[in-house]
Formats: structure tokens, sequence, C-alpha cells
């Protein structure tokens, strides 16, 4: 699995990626890791190896099952997460690359001609393909080709006629169903980006849902309309959700006290920390940690 970083605004730092190169390919267990909120430049041609799994957006959530495609397109705020209640693990086969990769300079007849339409149709922000449509037959097949190629050396240029290839597709399926875009709202999504960033970089201290709008530049009631609106909780649970999940990591990877801690991710005490982080995850820190512990497992 992927190394995966984010930057202080949530923008995905990918793993394997060069300047001189490009393109890197991830093969994900969805199952295994629940890929957090993020955006990048990068974009990406996947496809589900096996299982099935969400990518879940601020304005839709598309389900792929095992055998499809789907297309991400540049800066799309997303998380991806397996289709619960089965037994198959949903392993995802992940072609990122930067869109010079395939337009080879800046304002080439490339990137004019071939890549901005896509790339600044924000209606366009995932695309899933299916093997039951022509294009979305060749799409399929094209991933599993640059998947194989990645097994040789000296692959580079096979890898990058494969994915002109993908593009064009791409493109074949989209003047196919062009009357299917759905309408996104740009202004939801760069808000909830801002606040979510501001969350993510001042969580350990105590900051209140006034400076949380405020980083968007919008009032309370509104913060909390997109929150519930994209999220489906507001911005204080989302605050203390990532504050819990910031003490799962410290509590697994360290031997920090409970109290360290608790203040360390934004709780206010150890006593509140306890009660919060019991009621979700059905018990205390310090058991928490002591499971961990004994089976040297990640939960």
């Amino acid at each position: 699995m992927p190394a995966f970083f984010l930057d202080d605004n949530q923008v995905e730092r990918i793993s394997g990626m060069t300047r001189e190169y490009p393109y890197c390919m991830h093969v994900t267990d969805i199952t295994e890791f629940t890929v957090p909120w993020h955006w990048h430049e990068e974009l990406e041609l996947n496809y589900v190896k096996q299982g099935a799994m969400k990518v879940i957006t601020t304005n839709a959530e598309y389900v792929i099952h095992e055998g499809e495609a789907f297309f991400i397109n540049t800066n799309v705020m997303e998380m991806k997460e397996a289709i619960k209640n089965t037994d198959v693990h949903a392993i995802e086969i992940a072609h990122l690359f930067h869109p010079v990769f395939l337009t080879g300079h800046f304002q080439s007849l490339f990137e004019s001609k071939y890549l901005n339409p896509i790339l600044n149709n924000r209606q366009i922000e995932v695309v899933v393909m299916t093997p039951q449509t022509k294009s979305g037959k060749k799409m399929i097949q094209l991933l599993k080709d640059a998947e194989e190629l990645q097994k040789n050396k000296d692959m580079e240029f096979q890898t990058r006629n494969l994915l002109s290839e993908a593009w064009l597709v791409l493109i074949e399926e989209l003047n196919e169903n062009a009357q299917n875009l759905p309408s996104i709202t740009l202004t939801s999504q760069e808000r909830i980006q801002y606040m979510i960033s501001y969350i993510h970089r001042n969580y350990a201290e105590r900051i209140s849902l006034k400076q949380i709008a405020a980083s968007a530049n919008i009032g309370e009631r509104e913060a909390q309309r997109c929150f519930q609106k994209t999220l489906n909780r507001t911005p204080l649970d989302y605050l203390n959700e990532y504050r819990l999940n910031q003490a799962k990591k410290l509590l697994s990877e360290t031997d920090l006290s409970v109290t360290q801690i608790a203040l360390q991710t934004g709780f206010s005490d150890s006593a509140y920390f306890g009660k919060v982080f019991r009621k979700l995850h059905h018990m205390t820190p310090k058991e928490f940690q002591a499971d961990y512990q004994k089976s040297g497992s990640k939960r």
C-alpha cells in the first residue's frame, strides 16, 4: 500500500511522483485504508480490481464495482471507502499523473485541444465507466495493460502512450454522455475545502464555529448548512472526529500518556477526551492503547 501524505491544506503529496516522471501507479486495499478527504492537481484513471468501493465528493457519491473504471478530475475534493458488509476486500489500481505527462509542456496543442476542455469543466468531477459500453470496455483494458506494463523496465514511453489512448477514450465516453453530467456547485466545494483545511491545521488549538466559518468568509449558519449538505455532519462534529482520529494515531504509534494526547489533539482535559472517545469506540483510550499494543494491528 502506498504512503499517503497530506500538506496543511489537505493537498495530497503523491508517493512515487517525481518532476522528471510525473506518473505513478498505486495499488490500494481500500478495505484496510479509507482514503480521507483530500485533493490534488494530478489526474486519476483507475479501476477496481476486486470488490466494490465508493468515491465520495462534496457533490455526490459514486459506487464502482469490480471490473469498472473511473476518472477523477484535477482538484476534486474526494474521499474513498470500501462498500461495507462484505467479506471481499476492495482493491483499487490507480494510475495517477500530472497533466504535463500528456501535454508535454505548458500551453501546448495537446493541452488546449485535448486536456483543458475536461480539466476546466467543473461539471466533470468523477466519470464511472463500465464494461457494458464500448468506451468503458476499451478503458478498462487499457488500464489493465498499463498495470501489467509497470512490471517491465524502460516502460515510460509505453505508459504515456497507453494513457494518451485512455484519454482519447475518456473524451469519447464524455461526448456520448454529455447530457448526464451532474450540476456542480463550486462555491460549496471551495467553502468546504477552506473550512476543512482550517480544521486540519488548527485542530490542536481551541477553535470555535465562528473561526471555522470565518476561514471561508461566511457566517456560522452558512457553515452549518455547507457541512450538513455535503458531509452530513456539523463543523464541530467533524472537528471532534478529526481530533479523535489524530488521537488514535498517537495512542497506537507513541508512548505518550492519555493526558498528553488529549492536550495535543485539542481536548480541554483527559476526562472529556475519555468520554468522547468511549462514546465513539466503546472503550477508553487506555483500553484502546493496551488492546492495540497487545494485538499489534491497526484499527
